[in-house]
């Protein structure tokens, strides 16, 4: 089976605002303004809704009430937004159970917000090689997003078949999808997210998170792996498929991430993330 063929065969693919994809979208840019944003989201009047309503949480503790979507953007800068919007954009449909990956409600979401924390901490490092916050945020947040497609094509026979695999062969969670299903959940993200037309670095990220790609340079699917290890090492590990998790050891060496450094990450990983939880009721 193809990843056309699974999404084909989805029918409750998550319905997520063209205005998110276009907030992503404009990653592509060199350069991206407050009013680029605002000019975006006003053609969504139920995530600028929820925008503003979030806006407004005690999270904040803004004194004054925001009422506009301008007046979001000037506060909390359109760095902030991005992230808000794919929060609200994506969590309803990336907190659904998956009975295929033995997912339970809302984990992989906190799985997915963990991640993207993990890749944003990442982009802000001393490492060799230089990637945008925002870029790394959105890859770790929608690294996982073919998941949903894929378990609902994981039959009971798919499903043994997979774990018997990674049981008696040691082979990876997502091998074992191919050597069953004829494709994984990487493959069949990436191709979602080529349909929804997001930047190129952002697709190859998905499509190469487990098996990062090192030449003729690190790719940002190499921040992603290690995101994703830095996820699970906090705890977050989701389904019976943690145990088909394997680690490209050159990814910590390429961004040049010592054992101490490894530490601290995990440290503010864990903080920055929960923090981002309590603002989504995950917690």
């Amino acid at each position: 089976m193809t990843p056309n063929e699974v999404i084909a065969k989805v029918q409750n693919l998550p319905a997520v605002s063209h205005a998110a994809i276009k907030l992503v979208s404009l990653l592509d840019q060199a350069v991206v303004s407050n009013d680029d944003v605002v000019t975006v989201l006003k053609h969504d009047n139920v995530l600028t809704a929820k925008l503003l309503r979030a806006c407004n949480s005690p999270l904040y503790g803004f004194e004054e009430k925001i009422s506009s979507v301008e007046q979001a953007v000037l506060i909390l800068g359109h760095q902030q937004i991005l992230q808000m919007v794919l929060s609200l954009a994506f969590g309803g449909a990336m907190s659904a159970t998956l009975p295929g990956y033995a997912i339970e409600a809302k984990d992989l979401w906190s799985h997915s917000l963990t991640t993207a924390v993990a890749a944003e901490h990442l982009a802000k490092a001393e490492i060799p090689f230089e990637v945008d916050s925002s870029v790394a945020f959105t890859a770790g947040l929608l690294h996982d997003i073919g998941k949903l497609a894929l378990n609902d094509v994981l039959s009971a026979d798919f499903q043994i078949s997979i774990r018997a695999l990674i049981r008696e062969s040691g082979i990876s969670r997502s091998e074992a999808e191919v050597r069953v299903v004829g494709t994984d959940h990487s493959k069949v993200g990436a191709c979602l997210l080529e349909k929804w037309r997001l930047p190129s670095p952002i697709v190859e990220a998905v499509l190469n998170h487990h098996h990062p790609l090192f030449d003729p340079e690190p790719q940002l699917s190499v921040m992603i792996h290690v995101a994703d290890q830095l996820a699970h090492h906090v705890g977050s590990s989701i389904g019976w498929e943690s145990f088909g998790e394997r680690v490209d050891e050159r990814a910590n060496k390429a961004l040049s991430i010592t054992p101490v450094e490894f530490e601290s990450l995990l440290i503010n990983i864990r903080e920055s993330s929960e923090r981002v939880k309590n603002f989504m009721n995950l917690a």
